[in-house]
C-alpha cells in the first residue's frame, strides 16, 4: 500500500488521477530482464489489490511457497542431501552401515529419507503459510479493502495442491542431487559452496538452465500476488526442459552410485 500511495502522489503531481489511470490499459514489456510499465499507477493499484488477495484463504499457501521454492529450497535441500550422504562417512560408520544393510539398500534408504523429509518440509511450510496469513493481514493490511475502490479483472487462481506438489518436487530433485554428489564427495563444504555460487550468484546459463526451467514452469503454478517476482524466464519448452532435468538427475545418480560403489568404505 505504501508503494501505491507513493505512485498515486507522483501521478497526482503530474495531473493524473487514479480514476483516469484505471480507464487506461497497461502496457508491459520486458527488456534486459526488467519490466517496463507505461501505466505505473494502475499497475501498482492492481498489485496492491492482488497483495490483499494473496492472504485470502488458500491463496496464502502459494504466497508462502512461491518465494522459498525459487530462493531457498534448491540450495537448502542440496545441502541437506549432501549432509545425508556424508554424515556416515564423517562419523566413520559408513562401512558398518553398508555391511548391515547392503550397498543397494543403503542408497535406497538414504534417497527415501530425502524424499520423505522434502515432502514433510513443504507440507509444514504450506501449513504455516495458511496459519500465518490472517495474522499478517490483520497486522499489515487492516481495513485495506476500503481503499481499493475500483474492480480488477479476475485472474486464474493457482491450485494449492499443485503448488505443494511443485515445491515438493523441487525439494526432492535438489535433495537427491545433493545426495548423489555427497556420496562421491563425502563432504558438505566444497559441494555446498559450489552449489551456492551456481544457484545464488551465477546468471542463468540459457533457456535450459534448471533454474530457468523451474521459473518458466512456475509461471503456470504460482500467482506471485505477494510481491515476490522471479526473474523473467528465457523462452523454453517446459515439457522438454523438465524431461531433461529428470534425465540429468538419473544420469548423475547412475554415475555417482557407480563411483561410490567402487570407493573404499574403510574411512
Amino acid at each position: 500500500m505504501t508503494r501505491l500511495q507513493t505512485t498515486e502522489a507522483q501521478a497526482s503531481a503530474n495531473g493524473v488521477s487514479l480514476a483516469q489511470a484505471m480507464e487506461q490499459p497497461i502496457g508491459l514489456a520486458v527488456q534486459d530482464g526488467q519490466k517496463l510499465v507505461d501505466n505505473p499507477l494502475r499497475y501498482d493499484y492492481e498489485r496492491a489489490h492482488f497483495a490483499v488477495q494473496a492472504l485470502e484463504g488458500t491463496n496464502a499457501v502459494g504466497t508462502g511457497l512461491e518465494m522459498i521454492t525459487f530462493l531457498a529450497i534448491p540450495l537448502l535441500f542440496f545441502i541437506y542431501g549432501c549432509g545425508v550422504a556424508a554424515g556416515d562417512a564423517r562419523r566413520r560408520i559408513l562401512k558398518d552401515r553398508v555391511v548391515m544393510q547392503g550397498a543397494a539398500s543403503y542408497v535406497v534408504a538414504k534417497a527415501a529419507t530425502v524424499v520423505a523429509v522434502s515432502v514433510a518440509a513443504v507440507l509444514i511450510a504450506a501449513t504455516l503459510s495458511l496459519a500465518a496469513a490472517p495474522i499478517l493481514r490483520a497486522t499489515f493490511l487492516p481495513a485495506v479493502d476500503r481503499s481499493l475502490l475500483y474492480p480488477v479483472a479476475a485472474q486464474a487462481v493457482g491450485s494449492p495442491s499443485v503448488q505443494i506438489a511443485f515445491s515438493a518436487s523441487t525439494a526432492i530433485m535438489f535433495g537427491l542431487l545433493g545426495l548423489f554428489v555427497g556420496l562421491v564427495a563425502r563432504s558438505m563444504l566444497i559441494p555446498s559452496l559450489a552449489a551456492g555460487g551456481l544457484l545464488m550468484v551465477a546468471p542463468f546459463a540459457g533457456p535450459y538452465d534448471p533454474r530457468n526451467i523451474l521459473t518458466a514452469a512456475g509461471e503456470g503454478v504460482f500467482n506471485y500476488w505477494g510481491g515476490f517476482s522471479p526473474r523473467p524466464p528465457f523462452p523454453v519448452q517446459v515439457e522438454i526442459g523438465v524431461t531433461l532435468m529428470a534425465g540429468g538427475l538419473f544420469f548423475v545418480a547412475l554415475v555417482s552410485v557407480a563411483i561410490w560403489s567402487r570407493m573404499t568404505k574403510f574411512v
